[in-house]
């Protein structure tokens, strides 16, 4: 069964649910993984990559705890 959806809620309810294994952030699943109602296998092997983007409004420059974020997301970490 192939599923689509829009939140990670609706993908935490759907795994609990028995509609098959999930790929999650583990911040997303750490209640759930504590409570014993998510499990977290290990996987050997397998190496995820995530592409980030970053978007303002045209114009607009980052200030702050923004612009702090946007410079730490750029660093190369490889």
């Amino acid at each position: 069964m192939a599923l689509e959806l829009s939140s990670t809620t609706a993908i935490k309810t759907a795994v609990a649910s028995g509609a098959g294994p999930a790929v999650l952030s583990s911040l997303a699943v750490a209640p759930e993984i504590a409570a014993g109602t998510l499990v977290s296998p290990t996987v050997t092997g397998l190496e995820l990559e995530r592409v980030l983007r970053a978007v303002w409004p045209t114009g607009d420059r980052l200030t702050g705890p923004a612009r702090d974020l946007y410079a730490i997301a750029r660093r190369d970490t490889t």
